[in-house]
């Protein structure tokens, strides 16, 4: 038996309308959370006349007692934590918090087990303990409040769950939320309401995520037409229900035979699809089946899969890199690539996306394991929609099977329309809906008019989706000032043209994720990225992060990325702390790419170091692969485990514009790169310098020719196109 799990970074998107349409598709979609409890309600072997205690019950209301640990002095009210509803995981799985003593006390209560599961997802194996079978309930989080770091159902808030059910217990080292998987969907029909955003704190995390309801199978779509047949497979083990292998240890004279459960419950090697058509240039994949998975956010092909589709994973070169986070951890260097159309087979309404951003990563069949599934439709294609997943079974009833129901845009896009130099982000009159931006906004943050324009924002504002931008020749600045803080649903994009600017140590950029294509995200101020205990990402594809205005401090609660064709430009004013530009990210840095160095009248001595960029425990991983550094000193970078550190070495050489100490085609192609890093004719007359005796004699000073060729081998690379 395989289990599978593939949550997010991408860790690892669509406009809809009742015709096919184009549609914009982020990198990156919505991550549907719920708020779970457990009671002790299960099925006993010995009492159980119809000898299927072993099968899952369906619960339309809690029963049972609930499951709680040591609670706080003087309460006593049920614990309840958030959980990932997950459709591509095999089972419901708790973190070690939730399953201890000051959570659901799995082991106090009597329910811990002594069989393990071995899981595997995205990104490799580990291994959990099996409970005992009890009962586990969920709801949206409009059913819940939120106080400090926890979580409390509502006194008229009805839960729905299953009882009999055997969880999994995960390690400490598991990194991932609680998780509501398959069994769950198979005997409850699922809403999905991207048209009631839940945005609130939990602890020092901004949790956002869609309402989720849970209703009787076979209610449909309700007012949704459009529809996708949904495959499930197999279909017999949805028609005999979830359920858990039993304990055999008859030899052991142990006749309890639900304790200790050999596996956790399951829809034996279940997994539900969807048929899709794909299309990229010349090539196509039609009817293809992809797994329908709510716990990813971004679409993922296999890598046989991609090579059909005109992209080779190891001989191309990927539109871009991500990472994923899974049940074994973060895997780095994932490549991804645009589809030019993705269709879904439906009726009642087509639904096709255009350059739509895929992952190519192997994952295991949950459906047949051994093998590798050839595709998971990810979150990201219904970014700004409602979805009702019904998979109520076909055994002869008539009427419609299982369905995936797709509403039209629930969001409303806003444009800017200002053109006055500088104004604020919330005077109603700026935008085309003459009215203040708010969480079921795609806000629009173009210039289009004038040369420059200066948008600010001094409270607080939520978006769903937040778009900085400007035209060609134009800029779009947006300033969070004061106590400003602008909190989006899902993602924030800045493109060419655009930049966000934090303006001091109390602004706050709050979004699931931000991607920067083009644009420039400065200053001094605290991004962050993610949903309650997922972490999400500031990915720099090809703009610029510059800590500070002028020297400053930004921070990152989440990860960074930095991309080949993005820049991280640092600042140098002294030694002392406060004197040159820190990059302080909470978990990860992914580098690649242009590190860029500037001292704007600083001089630094030999022997200067500057801690620049800081991470979480072991939080570094990568190198910048182009150094933009001082001219007229050797300097070095040391990649530690969580820093990145800046040394002076000693004087170097002119021409020597990467600051590596010597003279060679690299500076040549810094120079290309940016020539106000120093003046061509000091690499001419230094060129060879730098380098032993014997390296910088067999050198010869090169020839006119010799410098065309080279710039004709510049334009050629940069003439190839990157997304």
């Amino acid at each position: 038996m395989t289990l599978r799990h593939l949550p997010s970074t991408l860790a690892i998107l669509v406009l809809l309308a009742q015709q096919a349409v184009t549609a914009a598709v982020p990198l990156g979609g919505f991550i549907p959370f719920v708020g779970i409890g457990l009671t002790d309600e299960f099925k006993n072997a010995s009492t159980d006349l119809t000898g299927t205690f072993f099968l899952a019950d369906s619960e339309n209301s809690i029963v049972g007692d609930p499951l709680f640990g040591t609670p706080p002095v003087g309460t006593g009210v049920p614990y309840y934590d958030l959980a990932l509803l997950d459709t591509g995981a095999a089972t419901h799985i708790l973190t070690s918090k939730a399953a201890g003593p000051s959570g659901f006390d799995i082991d106090g209560n009597g329910f811990d087990g002594t069989n393990i599961q071995q899981i595997g997802g995205a990104t490799g194996l580990i291994d959990l303990e099996i409970n005992d079978p009890l009962a586990i309930f969920a709801g949206g989080l409009k059913d819940f409040t939120a106080s400090g770091s926890t979580i409390t159902k509502k006194p008229a808030a009805n839960l729905r769950g299953q009882s009999s059910v055997a969880t999994l217990s995960a390690p400490t080292e598991w990194k991932l939320p609680n998780i509501l998987g398959l069994p769950m969907a198979a005997q409850h029909a699922i809403t999905i309401k991207n048209s009631e955003p839940q945005i609130f704190h939990l602890g020092d995390r901004t949790v956002r995520t869609p309402e989720v309801e849970f209703s009787d199978l076979g209610i449909g779509g309700g007012n949704i037409t459009r529809r996708a047949p949904l495959k499930l497979r197999p279909g017999s083990s949805f028609i005999a229900g979830p359920l858990y292998i039993q304990n055999l240890d008859i030899f052991g004279g142990n006749f309890d035979f639900h304790e200790n459960p050999l596996s956790p419950t399951i829809v034996e090697n279940g997994g539900l699809y969807i048929d899709v058509d794909l299309f990229r240039g010349a090539k196509s994949i039609q009817d293809k089946e992809f797994l329908f998975d709510t716990g990813a956010d971004l679409t993922v092909v296999s890598e046989i899969t991609a090579a059909r589709l005109g992209f080779d994973p190891i001989l191309d070169t990927p539109d871009f890199v991500l990472e994923v986070e899974g049940s074994g951890g973060v895997s780095a260097g994932i490549p991804g690539f645009y589809l030019d159309e993705l269709n879904i087979d439906t009726v009642g309404g087509t639904f096709t996306m255009h350059h739509v951003p895929i992952a190519v990563l192997d994952v295991t069949n949950p459906n047949d394991p051994g093998n590798i599934i050839d595709g998971i439709l990810g979150m990201h294609l219904f970014t700004g929609r409602d979805l009702v997943i019904d998979i109520n079974p076909s055994i002869g009833q008539g009427g419609v099977g299982p369905s995936l129901y797709i509403s039209n845009p629930v969001t409303e896009t806003h444009n800017w329309t200002s053109t006055l130099a500088s104004t604020s982000f919330v005077t109603a009159a700026n935008w085309t809906a003459n009215g203040v931006p708010n969480q079921m906004w795609v806000a629009d943050l173009r210039n289009s008019a004038i040369p420059s324009q200066q948008v600010i924002l001094t409270t607080s504002s939520t978006v769903n989706q937040f778009i900085v931008a400007a035209g060609p020749g134009k800029q779009m600045s947006f300033q969070l000032s004061g106590s400003g803080k602008l909190t989006s649903f899902g993602e924030t994009l800045i493109e060419q043209g655009g930049t966000i600017s934090l303006n001091g140590s109390g602004t706050r950029l709050d979004a699931q994720f931000v991607n920067i294509e083009g644009g420039t995200l400065r200053g001094n101020g605290s991004v962050f990225v993610g949903s309650g205990p997922i972490t999400g990402v500031v990915r720099n594809l090809s703009g610029r992060v510059e800590p500070g205005n002028g020297v400053g401090k930004m921070e990152i609660i989440g990860d960074f990325s930095n991309l080949v064709d993005g820049t991280l430009a640092i600042e140098l004013g002294g030694t002392g702390a406060g004197q040159f530009d820190v990059l302080d990210v909470d978990r990860f840095a992914f580098l690649n790419g242009t590190l860029q160095v500037s001292l704007n009248g600083f001089a630094p001595v030999v022997g200067n170091m500057f801690t620049f960029l800081t991470t979480g425990a072991d939080g570094v991983n990568g190198e910048f692969s182009n150094l933009m550094l001082p001219a007229g000193f050797q300097w070095g970078v040391d990649y530690l485990a969580d820093s990145v550190v800046l040394k002076v070495l000693g004087l170097g050489t002119s021409g020597d514009f990467d600051g590596d100490g010597d003279v060679d085609g690299h500076d040549f192609l810094a120079w290309q790169r940016n020539p106000s890093i120093g003046n061509l004719a000091d690499w001419r007359n230094n060129y060879g310098a730098g380098g032993s005796l014997s390296a910088a004699t067999a050198v010869p000073e090169p020839s006119g020719s010799i410098l065309l060729l080279m710039a004709a081998a510049i334009l050629t690379r940069t003439q190839r196109r990157r997304i």
